[in-house]
């Protein structure tokens, strides 16, 4: 069975915004999914987020596949966590939608958040950076920043779509 570790957005996780209209479009029953509510009151904090996202992973039998999803901040958080820990689980993938890459710009420059300058020699799974050109949270700069980052990352560019995807995301789809 393969697994779905989905860390959310720092927005407010309501019906109709945060991360909750995209995790809507995605099939779900081909998974098992595993979504822990993150301390997103408390901000950008990349300790108190840790915690939630090591719970699921712990979750997960080491020789089950697992494919890891952050939206915004949540993918930030499992970035930092993979450059910086060693992981038992059986990694198939990793996708980020919108997420900040912290030191890229002004907006998102917390020293806490940050990676490691040597992160890319960490990190040996397929990446993804799903990204809207009209994001309104998170500037459309900051997927070049990643692949400067992580050179061998894919990077898809959506022309529309903001921030949350309330319609979707096609290629989400088809990489699961």
């Amino acid at each position: 069975m393969e697994h779905i570790v989905f860390v959310h957005s720092a927005s407010e996780q309501t019906k109709e915004s945060g991360s909750n209209p995209l995790l809507r479009t995605i099939p779900q029953g081909e998974y098992v999914w595993h979504k822990h509510r993150y301390p997103r009151d408390k901000g950008q904090v990349y300790e108190l987020w840790v915690e939630p996202f090591i719970e699921s992973l712990n979750e997960i039998d080491d020789h089950e596949p697992v494919t890891l999803i952050g939206h915004s901040f949540g993918g930030t958080v499992i970035m930092k966590y993979l450059t910086e820990n060693q992981v038992t689980q059986k990694i198939k993938q990793v996708i980020l939608i919108g997420s900040p890459l912290f030191g890229c710009d002004d907006k998102f420059s917390d020293e806490q958040n940050k990676l490691r300058e040597d992160a890319e020699d960490y990190i040996d799974v397929p990446i993804t950076h799903i990204q809207s050109v009209d994001d309104d949270r998170v500037d459309i700069k900051h997927q070049m920043c990643w692949q400067q980052q992580f050179p061998q990352m894919n990077i898809i560019t959506k022309q529309f779509g903001q921030h949350e995807f309330h319609d979707g995301i096609d290629e989400l789809n088809q990489l699961l």
